[in-house]
């Protein structure tokens, strides 16, 4: 199922299918996809037990994947995190020839209270679990994660103000910003090579860590729109 929102069409699944084979407790279900009478995309979880793809699956979730194929350029949207336990909302790309690399500008984690509040003695003033994530290559050609990082994004909690999330793309840098202020910039040239030339398929999505609690468990994502301006 295709839909169209904020200027471009979406997928309501991933662009190889409704299930990850190792992330099945989850499938992306397009009755958890619906555009209100504002424009704002809700992506939202509940239970659906099914058999999907040859996998039983607890979960419906909301998800979609664009259809264009995007470049350099910059990224952004506009979102409400989504409240519950043990939630895995995204907005991130990966490149549409391959896997790596991947770009994560956000991937935010509740805990089992259903918040993203979560103090780290090695980071401070990056309370709200809401971190970046940037996949690339070895040299074996293996996926490498150059590691979550989390930043200053200031006193607001992201599940009950709308926030701006966004990521420049250019052959010489890699900057994401969260909430007005860049929490992440990468200009070594050996890692922005395995970048360089990249079409990107954009994602975004609500989601369920492992082992998700009993129960409904009903959220709602809602992103206010998605900007794409192209750069060279």
């Amino acid at each position: 199922m295709n839909i169209e929102w904020s200027g471009y069409k979406w997928r309501t699944q991933e662009r190889w299918g409704k299930v990850h084979k190792d992330k099945s407790w989850c499938h992306y279900d397009s009755d958890c996809v619906r555009v209100d009478n504002w424009g704002n995309l809700h992506l939202e979880t509940h239970r659906n037990p099914k058999e999907v793809e040859g996998y039983q699956s607890e979960f419906g979730v909301g998800l979609v994947s664009s259809v264009d194929k995007f470049g350099y350029g910059f990224y952004e949207i506009e979102c409400k995190l989504p409240t519950g336990p043990k939630l895995w909302p995204a907005f991130w790309m990966w490149s549409w020839d391959s896997w790596p690399p991947e770009i994560d500008v956000f991937e935010g984690y509740t805990t089992n209270n259903g918040g993203y509040l979560k103090f780290n003695r090695f980071n401070p003033f990056g309370w709200w679990n809401v971190p970046t994530n940037i996949w690339t290559e070895s040299k074996e050609g293996r996926g490498v994660n150059l590691k979550a990082r989390t930043g200053w994004m200031g006193f607001k909690d992201p599940s009950k103000h709308f926030m701006k999330y966004s990521v420049l793309i250019l052959e010489d840098l890699i900057e994401i910003t969260h909430n007005g202020r860049v929490v992440r910039r990468i200009e070594d040239e050996e890692i922005l090579k395995h970048f360089g030339g990249t079409e990107w398929n954009v994602i975004i999505n609500n989601h369920f860590q492992e082992n998700p609690p009993e129960g409904d468990n009903y959220s709602d994502f809602v992103v206010k729109s998605f900007h794409y301006e192209q750069r060279y």
